[in-house]
């Protein structure tokens, strides 16, 4: 069986809400392996350590409760493994955006029959990431300030610059470029993009419930000082767990904004039309068979 989303015409199409998160879960199950391996050389480091830093923050915080959330509130944030946990989860989305965008980018670049190897995926997260976190902290900056003015600007900011990442690796963007270009492409589509995020981040929240039970358990045994949940290193284990489990269910998330990125572009450019359009006569016409026919022949077609 042809495996799925192997050329760029597979990818430039429009498609309509239900077919974006269809394409997303397609996409995945015909390419979990080889994008899977170069996630795993990349990303889940990097989320071990950001798991472990807010894991050990957990673990201090509930131990050193005394009842007073105000107080706990305190003793969690004063730790600075706190502010390392939370770092390394921004690193760590960065490096799974460079890496899955990067794979994409490289399966609709290369022919069909050459795989993506992880050393050419580790290229392009050596050159994109830096710029990709840029962007992160930029587009996360001008969402807080736009809720700081009135909350709705906010979150219409949060939506609008939601398509940084994608057009920062597929288009070579800089942060500004990145910034403007994915307002350009979500104008006029700013509701079908906050359902498309709704729906899919429903759908990792659910699929991440399975990563988050271990840490309820070391929660509630901490909290209720049950001596079988309350060890130490089942807080900071669940939470390693959580914490990477969430990481990787996020692809799902950044895959379907690509397809809505190729959706739009599309849409608003018809880029992948004029490829097509451009690859016309480039190939050799198909030989005909038969060279005679009978008069009530229709010939082949």
């Amino acid at each position: 069986m042809q495996q799925k989303f192997t050329q760029e015409a597979d990818f430039r199409q429009e498609r309509d809400f239900g077919q974006k998160i269809t394409a997303t879960f397609e996409f995945l199950g015909a390419h979990w392996r080889p994008l899977g391996k170069c996630v795993m050389y990349f990303v889940v480091p990097v989320a071990l350590l950001a798991g472990l830093g807010l894991g050990i923050t957990n673990n201090y915080t509930y131990n050193t409760m005394d009842g007073a959330l105000s107080g706990s509130a305190v003793q969690r944030f004063d730790n600075p493994l706190a502010g390392i946990g939370l770092v390394g989860m921004l690193l760590s989305y960065a490096l799974l955006a460079a890496t899955v965008y990067g794979y994409i980018r490289l399966r609709m670049e290369q022919p069909a029959h050459e795989p993506v190897t992880p050393q050419q995926v580790g290229r392009i997260v050596a050159r994109r990431f830096p710029m990709l976190l840029l962007g992160a902290l930029a587009a996360i900056i001008i969402s807080m300030l736009g809720t700081f003015l009135l909350i709705i600007p906010g979150i219409y900011l949060s939506v609008a610059l939601s398509l940084i990442w994608t057009t920062q690796v597929f288009e070579d963007a800089g942060v500004g470029t990145g910034i403007s270009r994915s307002m350009h492409l979500l104008k006029g589509h700013w509701w079908s993009m906050l359902g498309l995020s709704i729906v899919m981040s429903i759908i990792v929240s659910m699929l991440g419930m399975v990563f988050s039970i271990t840490q309820i358990f070391a929660v509630i045994g901490k909290l209720l000082h049950w001596p079988f949940l309350s060890s130490d290193v089942l807080m900071v284990g669940s939470s390693i767990i959580s914490s990477v489990g969430s990481i990787l269910l996020y692809s799902l998330l950044m895959v379907a904004y690509a397809f809505q990125y190729f959706n739009l572009v599309e849409k608003k450019e018809g880029l992948g039309m004029r490829n097509i359009i451009a690859s016309l006569g480039s190939t050799a016409a198909p030989t005909v068979q038969n060279a005679s026919f009978r008069p009530d022949d229709e010939g082949e077609y």
